[in-house]
C-alpha cells in the first residue's frame, strides 16, 4: 500500500479538529449555520472518494486523489486472484461514472487510456491523470471476454455526497455484532420496522459527536411517542462508551460495535455520520460531520417521515 493511500485511510478514520464552540441547548432553536460549524474538511472528503476496505486494508485500496482537478471514476479496487491479470473491481459507487459506463463488481480492469494496469495504484494514477469531463477508454475482462467501454469522469464528490449516492433510497444494511450499552431496543432494524430510525455513528473521542449528543437526546425524548427511535453505534468498548454517555447526556439507545461489522456495512468511517431510515427500512438521508443547517434539514425530514403512514 502506498504512503498516500495510508494517509487517506488515516484521515478518513478521524473527525475534523473543531474550532471552539458552545454546547447546544436542546431546549432552544438551533443557531444559524456559520463557518464555525463542525463539518468535515476537504482532505477527509478526498479520502472517501471510492470506498474504504471491507476487511484487510491490504486487500483493497481507495480510488482517490487529493487534487480537486483530478477525475473520479467511482470504483472499489482489489488485487486479482492469484494467477490472473488486471485489477479486480470489488464494488461500484451508484450513480458514478463507473456505473454509467457499465462497470460492475467482478470485472477485471486491464487497460485505462491505452495503458496496462496491474495494481490498484495503477488505476488510481491512470484515472486521476485526467480531468473531470474527460472521456477515458477502459478495457476490461468479464466472464473471460474482453470488452471496451468508455467512462466520462466526474469531479471528486465530497464525503456526504458520496454517502448519499451509496445509500439514499436503498434498503438500510442490517446491524450485526453489536453489544448493548444502554436502552431496551433490540440490535435489529427488522425489529424496528414500522418506526423511523435515526442511526448515528460516533466515538468517545469525537468532539462533534459530543455536541450532537444533546440534540439527539432531545429528538429521542420529543419524538419517541410518535414513532422515532434514535440509535447510537460506536466502535469503542461498552465500558468507555457508557462513561461517555453519562458525561455527555446521551439518553438514547447505544450499542458497541467493537468488531466494526456494522460500521463497515454503513462505511461510516468519518464521524459523526447520521442515517435517517424510514418505516420501511429505506435510507432517506445521510449527514456526515456536524452542520446546524443540515441538522435542521434532517429534523424536518424526520418530522415528515413520522407523519407518513
Amino acid at each position: 500500500m502506498t504512503a498516500s493511500v495510508v494517509a487517506s485511510l488515516a484521515l478518513a478514520l478521524g473527525c475534523a479538529s473543531p474550532p471552539p464552540v458552545r454546547p447546544l441547548d436542546p431546549a432552544k432553536p438551533l443557531p444559524s449555520a456559520a463557518p464555525g460549524d463542525l463539518s468535515l474538511d476537504q482532505a477527509t472528503a478526498s479520502a472517501l472518494s471510492g470506498d474504504l476496505p471491507a476487511s484487510d486494508p491490504a486487500d483493497a485500496l481507495v480510488e482517490s486523489d487529493d487534487s480537486a482537478d483530478a477525475g473520479w471514476l467511482g470504483v472499489e479496487l482489489a488485487a486479482p486472484p492469484e494467477g490472473e491479470v488486471g485489477v479486480l473491481v470489488r464494488g461500484v459507487v451508484p450513480d458514478s461514472p463507473a456505473e454509467r459506463a457499465g462497470l460492475g463488481p467482478g470485472d477485471s480492469l486491464l487497460m485505462i487510456d491505452g495503458k496496462s494496469v496491474d495494481r490498484p495504484d495503477d488505476v488510481i494514477a491512470a484515472v486521476t491523470a485526467h480531468a473531470p469531463g474527460e472521456r477515458v477508454p477502459i478495457v476490461l475482462r468479464r466472464g473471460g471476454v474482453e470488452r471496451l467501454v468508455a467512462a466520462t469522469l466526474e469531479p471528486l464528490p465530497n464525503d456526504e455526497a458520496l454517502m448519499r449516492k451509496r445509500y439514499v433510497d436503498a434498503r438500510a444494511p442490517g446491524l450485526s455484532g453489536l453489544t448493548t450499552i444502554q436502552g431496551s431496543l433490540p440490535p435489529s432494524l427488522v425489529s424496528l420496522r414500522g418506526r423511523v430510525v435515526v442511526l448515528e455513528f460516533w466515538a468517545t473521542w469525537c468532539v462533534p459527536c459530543h455536541i450532537m449528543a444533546p440534540v439527539l437526546s432531545d429528538w429521542s425524548d420529543r419524538y419517541a411517542a410518535r414513532g422515532l427511535d434514535v440509535v447510537g453505534v460506536t466502535g469503542d468498548t461498552a465500558l468507555a462508551a457508557a462513561d461517555a454517555a453519562r458525561r455527555h447526556g446521551m439518553t438514547y439507545a447505544l450499542f458497541s460495535d467493537e468488531s466494526g461489522a456494522t460500521q463497515r456495512a454503513y462505511r461510516a468511517y468519518a464521524l459523526p455520520t447520521l442515517f435517517v431510515i424510514d418505516r420501511r427500512g429505506v435510507v432517506r438521508d445521510v449527514m456526515v460531520g456536524f452542520s446546524t443547517q443540515r441538522l435542521r434539514a434532517v429534523e424536518g425530514l424526520v418530522e415528515r417521515l413520522l407523519a407518513e403512514r
